[in-house]
């Protein structure tokens, strides 16, 4: 009996071994696509140059390598809408064997060009010709097509076009803003603006659509020299600056409006009468915003403006603290019992009479009900801060402040001891639960 178990035994081994030697026969070694690649764990490009050289030379089997003149990647400028272009990227075998070819997916009509074969011998060259039309709508060009090999140091390719759309005349910036004024101080910005068209152009008049905005404004036109253009508009013909300024006066809040410069081209005669660019100006502002409209022989050039204007006083918003029809109000909403009954803000005091303002809290609703306390002024540039602190206080029964007329809301009184710089009250709307 005991012979017999050792008998399976040495049969299971042996059954085992057999079963080892044929499946490693069948599947444990096989040659890579490299052949026996030892990299010890990273594939490299120089690993990759290494094996290849060492290959063609035990071997003698030579593989084809692409040299292409050149960047991969072709900034082609500024184009307008509507444009045609084309880029040419001569394609070179510098290795010892066959090239083989052949384009891969692409954004852009793409052609290989002048060779009828997918190879190229050693030290034969071909082109790859990318060609693309510019789309309307677009500030930005981009297009890419790839170039697939079977050089193994280089099997995918990227070519790339990429470059600005730019209709007639480009603004720098994007978007011109005034920004954040206070009331009672100027207003003063500028930008500049870059003809692209084929014609030099000479700027006529510069104004508003709105003739309250021109009245207090004054307008400055400059040409630009070439070494004072923004970086990527060295295409431009021609560039100019424009200074805007406008004397105190505007009203409190938002304004959007637009800034028309006209312009007629340099070589021609037309001398444009002050009766005739009123007219003009004012029936290019009636029919709306235009990019270089033309307008009873005048052409515009028409750059939306915008900014705010806000009080000398007046607060930092945030999500509950709002401008609601001129009054800032904070929105407590309903407390509950175990709820946070203080509350903390910015005041803001801007203009030139921020210096010579001292802000103290005044009369406070309901009393009893709402404290308030500033904190330390704090200087930040063009404005100066105070820390506002508000805190309620609760009672035994319900206090609520949510009606729907303001009068019955909470409210704190910003005082202050300049006659220059109107005090200011914030609403606060509450309803805090019994304690």
């Amino acid at each position: 009996m005991k012979n017999f178990w050792i008998f399976v035994l040495l049969s299971a081994v042996a059954g085992a071994t057999a079963a080892w030697a044929i499946n490693h026969k069948r599947y444990g070694y096989r040659d890579s696509a490299f052949g026996p690649f030892v990299v010890n764990g990273q594939v490299t490009t120089e690993n990759v140059e290494r094996f290849i050289s060492l290959n063609e030379v035990t071997t003698g089997e030579k593989v084809g390598r692409v040299e292409i003149d050149g960047d991969l990647e072709y900034d082609f400028g500024v184009m307008s809408p509507g444009d045609e272009g084309s880029k040419v990227f001569k394609i070179r075998n510098t290795g010892g064997g066959p090239l083989k070819l052949r384009v891969g997916a692409s954004t852009c009509k793409c052609t290989i060009g002048e060779l009828n074969k997918e190879a190229l011998d050693p030290g034969e060259e071909t082109e790859i010709k990318l060609s693309w039309k510019v789309k309307s709508g677009e500030s930005e060009f981009g297009q890419s097509a790839q170039l697939l090999t079977n050089d193994p140091r280089m099997v995918a390719i990227t070519l790339k076009i990429t470059g600005k759309v730019i209709e007639e005349f480009l603004l720098v910036p994007d978007a011109w803003s005034a920004g954040e004024v206070a009331t009672g101080d100027p207003i003063e910005f500028e930008g500049s603006f870059y003809n692209y068209t084929d014609t030099k152009i000479k700027t006529k008049d510069v104004r508003f659509s709105s003739e309250t905005m021109n009245e207090l404004a004054e307008f400055d036109v400059q040409p630009l020299e070439p070494s004072e253009y923004a970086a990527g508009n060295g295409n431009a013909i021609q560039g100019f600056r424009v200074v805007v300024k406008l004397k105190p006066g505007m009203k409190q809040g938002n304004f959007s409006q637009n800034l028309m410069v006209g312009f007629v081209d340099d070589d021609e005669s037309a001398d444009v009468t002050d009766a005739e660019s009123d007219t003009d100006a004012n029936d290019a502002a009636e029919d709306g915003p235009k990019s270089d409209g033309l307008v009873d022989g005048q052409r515009y050039l028409t750059i939306p403006v915008s900014g705010r204007v806000v009080g000398t006083l007046r607060m930092l918003e945030s999500s509950k603290l709002t401008l609601e029809g001129g009054e800032y109000v904070y929105n407590f909403g309903r407390i509950g019992p175990d709820d946070d009954l203080t509350a903390r803000a910015f005041v803001v005091l801007k203009g030139k009479e921020r210096d010579n303002t001292t802000l103290t809290i005044g009369e406070t609703k309901p009393d009893g009900v709402v404290k308030a306390k500033l904190g330390e002024a704090k200087g930040r540039g063009s404005m100066v801060l105070y820390p506002l602190e508000i805190e309620l206080v609760a009672g035994d029964k319900l206090i609520s402040r949510l009606g729907k007329d303001r009068s019955d809301y909470g409210s704190i009184w910003i005082e202050s001891d300049n006659p220059k710089v109107s005090r200011m009250r914030v609403v606060l709307k509450f309803a805090i639960e019994g304690r």
